[in-house]
This record gives C-alpha cells, structure tokens and sequence, in this order.
C-alpha cells in the first residue's frame, strides 16, 4: 500500500504538484497500490480557480496510467473539502467569451479525468463539499461524509443553472426529493442526511473510513474493477449501449490474463492474489 509520511493531521506530507502554475493541489504517491489527492487552500475553503482545476485534472490524467495502482482518495485539508469554483477567478474571465469558454473546458476536464480513472476514487469529505466542489465529489465512486461534512449546490442563489449532467448526476446519487430541493433552495445537507439519502456515506473521521475502503480494493483485480466502473458509470448516464463492446473487449482480455490464472491459483491455495493487471 502506497503512503507518504504522516503529518499531525493524519494527511500525508509528501507529495508533489502536477502543474507549475498550481502549488496548492499535490500528490502523494509513491508507486504504490493508493495515491491521495489534496486539494491544500484553506484561505478559499479549498475552492478551486483555473489553475487548480488544471492541476486537479492533470494529475488524474497522469495517475490513470500508473499500472499499480488500486485506488485514489481526494481529499481537502481538514476543515474543507472544495467550496467549488473561485468565484473570483471566473468573474475575471467573464466578459472575455474565449477565455470563458476555456476555463469552462477546464472544469470539464478535470470531472472527466477523475470520472473515468480506471479504479475507484474515494472523495473524503470534511466541511463544505459545495457547487462545483459537490459537483466533483459527484464524479468519485464513493463519497465519505465525516461528521462536519455538508453539502450545498448554489446555483439558485446565485441565479445561475447547475449543468444539466451534474444535476442528473445528483439525482442518481441523492435522489429525487433531495436532489430538487438542493437545487431549488440552495440550502445545506448536513452529513448524515446525505447518508441517509445515498448521497454519501457518514463516518466520524471521513478520511480514515476512506483508507479503511481503499484498503479492501488492494486486492482486486485491476480488469475488473475497471469493467465494472465503465458499466456502472455508462448505466448512471444511460450510454450502456454505447460502451458494450468496450466492455465485451475488456472481459475476453480478463479471461486470457495472468490476472485471471493467479485469481483460480490463489483461491485454490486459499490465500490473497497478487494482481498485476496483465
């Protein structure tokens, strides 16, 4: 298991940035099977402008290719998770419809990149988990709400739409009622309502609880987890259709694997496997 060395906050340390221009989004990582994400801004409440959403998207690109790794936990410092976008840093590109836009690219990159990583990525959620910064936690597989942990969508208070895709996103996970009355109202959820809704799930120490799961997927075969997330997330969006034969490529490649031939050895020698994705 991969870790760096632990500061009193119980975050890891060591780590590097993925962009020049961004100092407050690292990585820890040291090749191991789980890398954590920080998004380090507290003046902000953790919310994010162009260059931190650059960085954010640049280092889950970049971890999409590392072969041993099992899983990613984002988190923010202790006190906040994201307060979205920086509201100030988007007003300053709004008159400039080029600029606009590709800051707007920007955002999108970076929920794809961390949509589409190929094993799970655990939000720890401690404080607001707010607009863009809810939007983002939409994008994990799983979302671990500590007990100070809240979330709130603003657009209607800002008299703004949320994204047609994102609020669809929130609707799966949060369900209907919820999602609406997040987005009509604006108005806080505290963590274990979400719990209670689905939207995430409550722990006293979120970051601690997301460890604890990321540990359970150190042991699974990297084919299959990425088969399973590319169904699961092409069912969310109904583009199952879409990805079946991407999916039917993936499952002939899992059964003609050394993965596949350690998985039958170790169940028969009744101990853990040790999967290397090939």
């Amino acid at each position: 298991m991969g870790s760096g060395s632990d500061g009193p906050d119980g975050l890891a340390q060591a780590g590097q940035s993925m962009s020049g221009s961004c100092d407050y989004v690292r990585l820890d990582h040291d090749g191991g099977a789980i890398a954590t994400v920080v998004i380090d801004r507290p003046a902000k409440r953790n919310a994010l402008d162009r260059s931190g959403w650059a960085a954010l998207g640049e280092i889950f690109s970049f971890l999409s290719g590392q072969s041993s790794l099992r899983s990613v936990i984002l988190t923010g410092v202790p006190g906040a998770f994201c307060a979205g976008d920086d509201i100030s840093a988007f007003a300053a590109v709004g008159n400039d419809p080029q600029l606009r836009q590709e800051y707007w690219d920007t955002i999108m990159s970076c929920y794809e990149a961390v949509g589409t990583l190929p094993v799970p990525v655990i939000a720890a959620i401690d404080g607001p988990c707010i607009g863009g910064g809810c939007t983002l936690a939409l994008r994990a597989d799983f979302r671990i709400a500590g007990r100070n942990a809240y979330f709130a969508v603003p657009p209607a208070r800002l008299g703004l739409v949320y994204p047609a895709q994102s609020s669809a996103l929130l609707a799966q996970a949060a369900g209907d009622q919820l999602a609406r009355y997040m987005l009509y109202s604006g108005g806080r959820v505290p963590a274990e309502q979400a719990a209670s809704a689905g939207l995430a799930i409550h722990a006293e120490v979120a970051i601690d609880r997301a460890r604890d799961l990321a540990a359970e997927f150190v042991h699974s075969a990297p084919m299959s987890v990425h088969g399973a997330k590319i169904a699961l997330n092409a069912t969310r969006t109904g583009t199952l259709p879409e990805v079946a034969s991407q999916i039917k490529q993936l499952s002939l490649e899992a059964e003609r694997s050394r993965d596949r031939q350690e998985g039958l050895q170790a169940f028969a020698e009744k101990r853990l496997p040790r999967f290397t994705g090939g």
